[in-house]
């Protein structure tokens, strides 16, 4: 019998939520890990990716990050990671993901739903951001060749007032087993 494949989930509390579904999704076939912790913004991503791919040593990357760069902070005003260092910090990360030669994926940030996002947050998000943070990305990872899992697509698809809880941006149970469909999907040819 051929080992397990190993995945390394990298993502916010958005890919908390689904990486248990992953990993009962392909239990048969890769043992499915997640970074410690919620990975946060791109500079976070940037500054600790080397140390979570050694630690985890995986066959295939699952990646992610932007709702938190998008975080539009309220005072004083400002966006918590600016798109032009969101760009350059994606280049880095990509350029780290083919230096060591790991096999990659890019997810697209989900959307959120701005009047109960602001209800109950100290800061803002705003889906224009989301999808200008989606798009550089799109654009960045395409060069690069990496496959796109469209995560904003599956949501938006399902609609965000049935998937996406109370507090705009989380997803429900059913939203969460969603994403977890799509993202073993998107991983099983690499295994």
């Amino acid at each position: 019998m051929a080992a397990r494949k190993r995945v390394l989930i990298v993502g916010d509390s958005i890919s908390i939520g689904y990486t248990p579904l992953v990993a009962e999704l392909l239990a048969a076939e890769a043992e499915t890990l997640h970074n410690p912790g919620n990975g946060g913004d791109s500079d976070n991503v940037l500054q600790n990716l080397p140390g979570w791919l050694a630690e985890a040593s995986p066959d295939v990357v699952h990646l992610n990050c932007g709702l938190h760069d998008v975080k539009s902070h309220r005072d004083p005003p400002r966006i918590q990671v600016p798109l032009e260092r969101y760009r350059d910090n994606l280049r880095r990360i990509v350029r780290r993901l083919a230096d060591g030669g790991w096999a990659a994926v890019w997810a697209n940030t989900t959307p959120v739903i701005e009047p109960r996002h602001t209800a109950v947050k100290e800061f803002d998000r705003f889906n224009r951001d989301v999808e200008a943070y989606n798009a550089a990305a799109e654009a960045i990872v395409s060069d690069a060749r990496l496959s796109i899992n469209d995560l904003h697509a599956v949501v938006v698809s399902a609609g965000p007032e049935t998937v996406i809880r109370e507090d705009g941006v989380h997803m429900r149970e059913e939203g969460s087993r969603m994403l977890a469909r799509a993202v073993a999907d998107c991983l099983r040819p690499f295994l």
